[in-house]
């Protein structure tokens, strides 16, 4: 939904802090940790821009890592480290970002394209883009400093939150709109499970801390949403989860039967052979889907005020989260089979 905040007023603090000269915005109806907006300027000047509520518990979070991944962005950009990249303005004050009336604004280039968002089933030639990106990416690592990016704890904490608005739902509240009380049902019957797995991610985590993976930067999301196309080209945006981690994080979107074109067309670009620990991808993969199913939980439970974005984080929690977590082995197994065909080393 919209933030409340008067489109006019939004202009004037966008001219007043970056110079520019705003004529209209287009709200763009994405994405859980960010406003965004499209801003049309004079003599069709066009940007992207992410507005943060400062009120708002996942914006503040998001906020914090913007001094980790703007920067790093503007480096990828401006020495040609990874020019297909969304970078950040910066401001009259020399600032990546800008703040007024409990709000914190980005202004970032603007792209032209579609996202690959809703692309899938991606064809082979649309993995192979992916991977010999992402190996470009990783690439990098040698060329930045990485006490300035994140770096990979295997963070786990979101599981008291979990619990918690388990327990909320078990409570016998007559909760004061239908669709609590279809999460309730929804959540409830798969508890069991959702401890099950949760007791799964604790063990792969111990797993994954002990293996001795090569950590490289990764971008951290690299879902269709987060990928345009241009012309030949493939832009990366929205890098809020960029890290320093194992190389496993950035493939676990393309196990299964794409992994067998994924893996090729990586190793190409990256130059060597590398070795995949498929419990790492485990772990990536059940953390990913119980982070956001929290994150999800949390909105509707604590965090909403619209009953639009109610119902869509209903359906994001039902058809893009629970309905996927038995397909992780089969997945897993299929990127497994592919690797023990393959030699030692090459």
């Amino acid at each position: 939904m919209k933030f409340h905040i008067e489109d006019s007023l939004l202009m004037d603090h966008l001219n007043q802090s970056y110079g520019i000269h705003a004529e209209s915005l287009q709200f763009i109806p994405m994405g859980d940790s960010a406003y965004s907006y499209q801003v049309n300027g004079r003599n069709g000047q066009k940007y992207y821009l992410k507005l943060f509520d400062q009120q708002n518990e996942r914006h503040r979070t998001s906020i914090q890592r913007l001094d980790n991944y703007l920067p790093l962005t503007w480096k990828m950009y401006h020495q040609n480290l990874f020019p297909t990249v969304t970078y950040p303005l910066k401001n009259l004050k020399g600032e990546f970002k800008a703040s007024f009336n409990g709000v914190t604004t980005v202004l970032f280039n603007f792209i032209e394209g579609e996202t690959l968002a809703e692309a899938y089933p991606f064809s082979s030639q649309i993995v192979q883009d992916i991977a010999q990106s992402a190996a470009g990416i990783h690439l990098i690592t040698p060329h930045i400093d990485p006490s300035t990016v994140m770096n990979e704890t295997f963070d786990i904490s979101f599981e008291s939150d979990l619990v918690q608005c388990i327990n909320v739902l078990e409570h016998n509240v007559i909760f004061d709109n239908q669709i609590k009380q279809s999460l309730r049902g929804h959540i409830l019957s798969k508890k069991e499970h959702i401890f099950s797995l949760l007791h799964l991610v604790r063990e792969l985590r111990q797993v994954a801390i002990r293996a001795s993976n090569e950590k490289v930067l990764c971008h951290g999301d690299i879902w269709g949403g987060n990928l345009i196309r241009h012309a030949n080209d493939l832009y990366f945006i929205d890098w809020e989860s960029a890290i320093i981690a194992p190389r496993e994080f950035d493939m676990i979107g393309y196990i299964g039967e794409e992994f067998e074109v994924f893996l090729p067309a990586y190793e190409e670009h990256f130059g060597q052979f590398v070795t995949v620990n498929l419990d790492v991808i485990r772990f990536y993969a059940y953390r990913h889907h119980l982070r956001n199913l929290t994150n999800w939980l949390m909105n509707i439970l604590y965090r909403n005020i619209e009953q639009a974005q109610n119902e869509n984080d209903l359906e994001m929690i039902l058809h893009h989260c629970m309905n996927r977590w038995d397909q992780i082995e089969p997945k897993v197994k299929a990127a497994g089979e592919f690797l023990n065909k393959r030699p030692v080393s090459q």
